[in-house]
């Protein structure tokens, strides 16, 4: 089948969609939330986004060879569908733009410095777009390629950095005053948690047995134990009070970090940008392809390709409407809050009204 997507794939490229931009300041974000306790926080989010994994691919397995798209009719109604299939090519758009944008000033500031960040934008949706072109497919190969270097990648890196960490600074692991705190700080870290919803436009067909849930759950699970492993190691390297007051914490620790024993890789940094740029590119692809799949539901009379283009030059023009990296930060993270209701609230409706409909008795 054309568009048969092993269930490894499917994997990693929910692990390169979310393991994207906000893995850089997750560390700031969960330290100046919850403090010395940041894991707890992690892990509530991993656990919810594991069941919200769970239910998306539950949808997606009883209706074998259909995205949210024409489920969703059967389900909600066409007219509701096309409101939600609207909102979420809105959606994809927003962080099909402001990543690009984000990840471009990031390249300068920590890197780059004297690059206009606009000619690193036209040259990442130039890379984008040829594999946008090249179909789902393609991209389902990268996302393994690519997300197996970068999981390696920051596995051997955090590993070399928690050498230098102290076990003082990330004491008391956890109080039992502040678990309010913790479970209401949830909220504000979502952005790196998401990415899941690429599984609406991601067709599961008969060659993706039951197995499918537990390639997704578990790497749900994983993120979220990579997540902890990073922020434990940042904030045992300079402490929580530092992380806070650092706009890109994991980079700027990499790169203040020499590890002498490595000769000519003992400047970690330059690694870093190296498989953190595959994922970005991984991520941006699908947060494309995902707006041009929508797109293409509601105008079908226009060919893939077509959109595909108008898509790309329409976002990197958009991509360029922020004046600052800050403007563009506070737009992605009011689209993360739409995110949020996206994840939770749609999955949730469809997933009830399969199981009154009794839709899944025919497959389960």
């Amino acid at each position: 089948m054309e568009n048969s997507i092993t269930n490894r794939q499917i994997s990693f490229m929910i692990y390169t969609i979310i393991v994207g931009y906000g893995v850089i300041n997750i560390p700031k974000d969960a330290a100046e939330i919850a403090g010395t306790g940041s894991w707890v926080t992690i892990l509530i989010l991993t656990i919810v986004f594991m069941m919200v994994t769970y239910i998306i691919t539950y949808l997606q397995y009883v209706y074998k060879d259909k995205t949210l798209f024409e489920y969703g009719q059967q389900l909600v109604g066409k007219f509701i569908t096309y409101v939600l299939i609207i909102i979420l090519a809105i959606y994809f758009f927003i962080y099909f733009t402001m990543i690009v944008r984000i990840y471009s000033e990031t390249i300068v500031l920590i890197m780059l410095f004297k690059t206009p960040e606009i000619y690193l934008c036209l040259l990442l949706y130039i890379v984008v777009f040829y594999a946008l072109i090249k179909g789902i497919n393609v991209i389902a190969r990268l996302c393994e390629v690519y997300g197996l270097i970068n999981i390696l990648g920051f596995i051997l890196v955090n590993s070399l950095l928690i050498s230098k960490g102290r076990l003082v600074n990330i004491r008391p692991l956890f109080v039992t005053a502040d678990l309010m705190t913790y479970l209401k700080g949830a909220v504000n870290i979502i952005l790196p948690f998401l990415g899941m919803e690429a599984l609406f436009f991601i067709p599961i067909n008969k060659t993706n047995n039951k197995s499918i849930f537990r390639y997704t759950v578990m790497m749900i699970a994983f993120i979220g134990i990579l997540y902890i492993y990073i922020v434990e190691t940042i904030i045992s390297i300079i402490g929580v009070e530092s992380v806070i007051n650092l706009k890109t914490a994991f980079f700027t620790v990499v790169r203040g970090i020499d590890i002498n024993s490595l000769e000519f890789l003992r400047r970690l940094d330059g690694v870093c940008v190296i498989y953190f740029t595959m994922n970005v590119i991984c991520g941006v692809s699908l947060w494309g392809y995902g707006t041009i799949t929508f797109t293409n539901k509601i105008f079908n009379k226009i060919k893939y390709k077509y959109i595909a283009i108008i898509v790309t030059i329409i976002g990197f023009i958009v991509s360029q409407l922020p004046k600052t990296k800050f403007q563009a930060e506070f737009i992605l993270k009011y689209n993360s809050y739409v995110g949020f209701l996206i994840v939770i609230v749609i999955p949730i409706i469809l997933f009830v009204i399969t199981k009154v409909k009794k839709y899944d008795k025919q497959i389960l």
